[in-house]
């Protein structure tokens, strides 16, 4: 039987949208302040009104709104309302009505409903089972007052992690909307005591006000109302107010009881349900290459399924017989393989799209989206994200994926923080060479690439075509010779030929690819007063120039940059000028967050550049921390950049 996503329900539209009370409101209401918001093109609400209700498995959404529909773009939007509905909610709709010349017209039998998937972009790896509910209402006009009331229910399973933990996030509405009346209730029918946890609040200066949080008991509720209200003004750079309901619980309180379910999933005979992957693993020669075998098997061999946030996590055994199910399910099974190999391994909660925001939030599960496993190897810390499927490597080799705080499922823990990461070897290798002769440039750029870079190469030559990326390196060399003082980049054919680029060498092993690029370039020299000029520069691999352009008051500044070593060899048929700054320039900048190193050798006929640029990352940085790494950079950018040659005429 196919689900409902969307319900007439008019039978429970309240007592508030009958005619004498959209009368009375009518005749109550203060016209100055409706003017004023009219005349400012603000969307105005008669009455709002939006009842949260929490029940042991149950949540529904009541929301009545009555809307003067004052301009052309509330009318298009209100003629085609749409609703997200999740996978687990059902719309209801009890009210569509329409107040015209003060008289109350339903149209609930007057609209069309369209239940919409939603197109997901086909490198996206998250799967969204939400349905769009398209509601079309015709015959609206201007100057009529529309009444919508609709219910969204979501009931879950017992096993349903919402059960335990409830969270929801109120958001303060913004300026747009003015209100007659508005009012905003959440009421506790659980079992359990809810906190209200104000997050961002501010006095008249701007500063962040810290609000003792609010407990609401069982059959007790936490309500706003306001008369003649006005949505608050967006600042920007600032974080808009909010309220974080959830259960009233602790991190280590949580990670008790969690942990306490998932421990009886660990306790499970791989042999049992898994002889034959046992029978693989046992034939390989040393233990990288069986962790590598079982990572790849998961992350590869098991389709990834939506998220279920269930309380209990899918059995690794019906994991491995139907090769299917959500990040909490595949790293259950990676745990209980790892387990039997003998490394050491925890499950941990993670969100990726929120981190930064994670101490932030209230003590909840359900503020972390996905599953991933630490393990530890040799007294090393590993992140395996299982959903993964284009990773390569033995463990140290893999892909370490950017994120600071993570839950890890381990009783009495509290939410840990890791700390910035230094590459121990460098991410990107790269040896650039130009040989000049009567004006026509050799062109030879060899790169080695390790971990998520050399992951994200194979992807690119898996669904680029040869052409599309040897046009991508065309432009990168454009840029870095700086020959867009020359010809407009439309113009690169003309002057690039014979180009090519191959991958020579690709160790899965060691999550290593090479890759040669080659081209002939014509006329490759700036001319400056008469001067030719011949330069090589990556900008991208070692300026971070959006660090001063951070302005937001709120979120620190996210650092997540590659270590990179280059070396860069320019050599012509003509005698250079070997005592220019820009050709002999080198530094050795040691700060907090990037080390940065420049070497060169200058010789009669060109000169070679050695860069090493080792920044750390996984970084948040605000404050003086900020300002000394935008001064690192502005320092690398002023003087200590790559390499230029001037020919002696």
């Amino acid at each position: 039987m196919t689900k409902e996503y969307c319900i007439l329900q008019p039978e429970l539209s309240s007592l508030k949208t009958n005619q004498e009370d959209i009368s009375s409101w009518l005749t109550i209401q203060d016209k100055d302040f409706y003017d004023a918001q009219i005349a400012q093109d603000k969307g105005y609400y008669i009455r709002y009104e939006d009842v949260e209700t929490v029940k042991p498995n149950s949540h529904s959404s009541f929301i009545s709104r009555v809307i003067t529909l004052s301009n052309p773009d509330l009318i298009n939007l209100i003629e085609n309302a749409q609703f997200d509905v999740g996978e687990d909610e059902v719309l209801y709709i009890h009210t569509l009505t329409v107040v015209r010349d003060g008289q109350v017209i339903d149209k609930i039998n007057d609209i069309d409903i369209n239940v919409l998937n939603y197109m997901c972009d086909e490198n996206q790896t998250e799967v969204n089972t939400d349905k769009l509910v398209v509601v079309q209402i015709s015959d609206l006009q201007l100057n009529d007052i529309f009444i919508i009331e609709t219910t969204v229910e979501r009931k879950y399973e017992e096993s349903n992690i919402r059960n335990k933990y409830f969270r929801w996030m109120y958001t303060i509405p913004d300026s747009y909307w003015a209100y007659g009346k508005y009012r905003y209730e959440l009421k506790n029918e659980t079992e359990q005591n809810l906190s209200a946890n104000f997050q961002y609040f501010r006095d008249e200066v701007g500063g962040i006000l810290e609000k003792d949080k609010v407990i609401i008991e069982k059959n007790q509720s936490y309500t706003i109302e306001e008369d003649y209200y006005v949505g608050d003004e967006p600042k920007e750079f600032e974080i808009a107010p909010f309220i974080d309901f959830m259960t009233e619980k602790t991190y280590p309180e949580i990670t008790k009881e969690i942990s306490d379910v998932y421990q009886t999933f660990y306790q499970v005979n791989l042999v049992s349900f898994a002889e034959d992957l046992v029978i693989e693993l046992n034939m390989l020669s040393s233990l990288d290459h069986k962790i590598k075998y079982a990572i790849d098997f998961v992350q590869k061999e098991v389709f990834n399924e939506p998220e279920t946030n269930n309380f209990e996590p899918q059995s690794a055994e019906i994991t491995y017989k139907t090769k299917r199910g959500d990040s909490r399910a595949k790293t259950v099974l990676l745990k209980v393989i790892l387990d039997y190999l003998g490394i050491d391994s925890q499950l941990v909660f993670v969100n990726f799209d929120q981190d930064l925001f994670i101490p932030v939030y209230g003590p909840s599960p359900s503020t972390f989206k996905q599953a991933i496993l630490k393990a530890t190897l040799d007294n090393q810390d590993y992140f395996i994200d299982v959903t993964m499927s284009h990773d390569e490597g033995f463990l140290a080799n893999r892909d370490q994926k950017s994120f600071i705080y993570y839950l890890e499922i381990k009783a009495g823990i509290d939410i840990q923080k890791r700390q910035p990461l230094e590459n121990k070897i460098f991410s990107v290798e790269e040896v650039f060479s130009c040989d000049v002769k009567e004006n026509v440039a050799q062109i030879t750029l060899e790169k080695k690439l390790r971990g998520g870079i050399a992951n994200k190469a194979r992807a690119m030559f898996e669904s680029w075509s040869d052409e599309n990326i040897i046009n991508n390196y065309n432009f990168a060399i454009y840029a870095c010779m700086f020959l867009y003082e020359n010809y407009e980049q439309d113009k690169i054919d003309e002057y690039f030929s014979n180009t090519s680029i191959q991958i020579v060498e690709d160790n899965k092993e060691l999550n290593e690819l090479s890759l040669v690029y080659k081209a002939t370039i014509l006329n490759p020299y700036e001319i400056i007063d008469g001067k030719r000029y011949l330069h090589y520069w990556d900008w991208n691999n070692f300026i971070d120039d959006e660090a001063a352009e951070h302005f937001h008051k709120d979120i620190p500044y996210w650092v997540d940059r590659n270590s990179i070593k280059t070396e860069i060899h320019l050599t012509i048929d003509m005698p250079i000028n070997q005592y220019k700054q820009v050709t002999r320039q080198e530094c050795d900048i040691k700060s907090k967050y990037v080390n940065y190193c420049v070497t060169k050798k200058v010789k009669e006929y060109g000169a070679s550049c050695y860069i090493e640029n080792s920044p750390y990352y996984n970084l948040a940085i605000s404050g003086e921390d900020l300002e000394e790494y935008i001064k690192v950079n502005k320092q690398i950018h002023d003087d200590n950049w790559g390499i230029s040659i001037g020919i002696l005429e």
